[in-house]
């Protein structure tokens, strides 16, 4: 199954106008078929395209009143797939306003590495000293992560990273999101942004692509509304739709994506954290999805995201994570660890590390396919993700009879069948023509530019990756800051106490002393 079929596939499951007859010849004006990369881009664009008619009118707003319909964020027939076509007519369609930005990447012969040691141990005054050639470079060697990985993931496209932990699944994510600091990128790979360049990427478009860790890190005195408010104004573009505040505007973003993932009873509590009381573990998780969501990037990577959500959070998640995509033409990466098959269901494409190694990039479909090829067999009881996951564990592999001295046993052995392999050969075809179709500085790029410079303050020079002018987020920030002391003062109540009982410590020093620098009569008829 093509990419195009399954893109089809897609409109017609969540019920999508079915493509015209002529469609071939709509994808380039003319009777010639096109490349597969451009098949599979066009058709992803259409179907979000004929979202509009089927799922609401071109005259309804978002941001009108619409209580109790299916674009109201506080009602109980909220549709968010309905609101996501309603916003995307209204921000992207309106007169006067650049589409959406799209944000492909191809990446070929990737290589990252590390700085280590072969040992370490806990550092003391006594063995500090045993550090001091690490200053120099000295007893030091580079760490291979990974080793000349591929892909291409199109517009619109979500990418499923499998793997256990120690393959590289987060160094991938990082070094496509440009967060490698710490990594050492091997000058020979190749990264295309839809026409942008790595470094542009991470420099002049920074936050255009996001890096979302596991981990959550958020200010505990601040309330879930107030955190999720602070991060869509901080990324409200300069023209709004329909003549609609600032304020509006972002307090709206912040009550839907809260009913997307189901936190708005939580808006009036505090994040909190292993100090503060405040929302649930799980419920924190989600408020972490729900802020990296707002900036509505165009390329979102996902490090195992979602961990602490139960199975129904999780697939939700990728829910969502498939609205935005269908909908705005985002590009998301996402490394999950023990996928849901229903989750897994709602990726176009999958990718498998092994040891930092490459051993599978395709269709989600044809994954399975690929490795009971190869002699290996999945379990009925088994679901998709797991039986790929397993192929890189020599314990929980299955092998089918006959195939015993055929299957490969080590990482190095499965790179070099997926490299022989005819999808890592189409792989490469079609990485080439993307390549091609996307140039670097060509129109894409000048498309992607003139759409993220619309959106700045005007008062905000061209390549400043911030949305908001200077004093824009110092306001904001400043905002956030009296927030912070209002919900807990207790910090600025100690320090006050704490520099007045000092002050009347250090004044006593002061106590009685005579007003001029000589001696007294005391001390003048002794010294006599």
């Amino acid at each position: 199954m093509s990419a195009v079929t399954t893109a089809v596939g897609r409109v017609a499951q969540h019920n999508y106008p079915v493509l015209p007859a002529n469609a071939k010849a709509m994808f380039n004006g003319s009777a010639e078929a096109p490349s597969q990369t451009q098949r599979e881009g066009e058709v992803l664009q259409l179907a979000r395209k004929l979202t509009s008619p089927t799922d609401t009118t071109p005259s309804q707003s978002p941001f009108e009143h619409n209580e109790g319909g299916p674009l109201d964020p506080n009602g109980d027939d909220f549709s968010a797939r309905r609101w996501a076509t309603s916003f995307y007519n209204a921000r992207y369609c309106s007169e006067g306003t650049p589409s959406s930005r799209a944000a492909g990447v191809a990446f070929r012969n990737l290589s990252v590495g590390g700085i280590g040691t072969p040992t370490d141990f806990q550092s003391s005054v006594g063995n500090s000293v045993l550090k001091f050639p690490a200053l120099f470079g000295r007893g030091q060697s580079k760490v291979a992560i990974l080793q000349d990985v591929a892909g291409l993931v199109l517009p619109g496209e979500q990418l499923c990273v499998l793997g256990p932990p120690g393959s590289g699944c987060s160094t991938l994510l990082k070094t496509i999101a440009g967060e490698t600091h710490g990594l050492l990128v091997d000058p020979a790979s190749n990264i295309n942004y839809h026409g942008i360049t790595a470094k542009e990427m991470a420099t002049k478009f920074r936050g255009e692509a996001i890096y979302t860790a596991e981990v959550d890190n958020h200010f505990p005195e601040l309330t879930v509304g107030d955190t999720l408010y602070f991060a869509a104004l901080a990324r409200t573009p300069q023209r709004l739709p329909h003549g609609i505040s600032r304020d509006t505007y972002a307090a709206h973003l912040r009550d839907v994506t809260m009913a997307m993932f189901g936190i708005s009873h939580t808006r009036n509590t505090r994040v909190g954290n292993d100090f503060i009381r405040g929302v649930s573990g799980g419920e924190r998780k989600r408020v972490t999805i729900a802020e990296a969501a707002l900036s509505y990037a165009p390329l979102q990577c996902w490090d195992n995201s979602t961990r602490g959500l139960d199975s129904a959070n999780a697939v939700e998640f990728c829910r969502t994570l498939r609205t935005q995509c269908d909908v705005f033409g985002s590009t998301a990466f996402v490394a999950i660890y023990q996928s849901p098959e229903a989750a897994y269901n709602l990726f176009d494409k999958v990718t498998v590390l092994y040891e930092g190694r490459q051993i599978y990039f395709g269709r989600t479909e044809k994954a399975q396919s690929y490795f009971e090829a190869l002699g290996f067999e999945c379990p009925e009881s088994q679901t998709s993700p797991d039986f790929l996951t397993s192929m890189t564990s020599s314990a929980e592999r299955r092998i089918r009879p006959g195939f015993e001295n055929r299957t490969p046993r080590t990482s190095e052995d499965f790179a070099r069948c997926w490299r022989e392999s005819h999808e890592r050969q189409q792989l490469v075809a079609d990485i080439e023509a993307y390549w091609t179709q996307h140039p670097f500085q060509g129109a894409d790029a000048q498309h992607f530019a003139l759409a993220r410079r619309t959106e700045k303050s005007s008062s905000q020079r061209e390549a400043s990756p911030y949305t908001l002018s200077y004093w824009g987020q110092v306001k904001l920030c400043m905002w956030r800051e009296v927030l912070k002391l209002k919900n807990d003062p207790s910090i600025l109540l100690i320090m006050l106490m704490n520099n007045f009982f000092e002050a009347l410590i250090l004044a006593s020093i002061f106590y009685n002393l005579t007003p001029t620098t000589l001696p007294s009569t005391t001390e003048v008829l002794s010294f006599s």
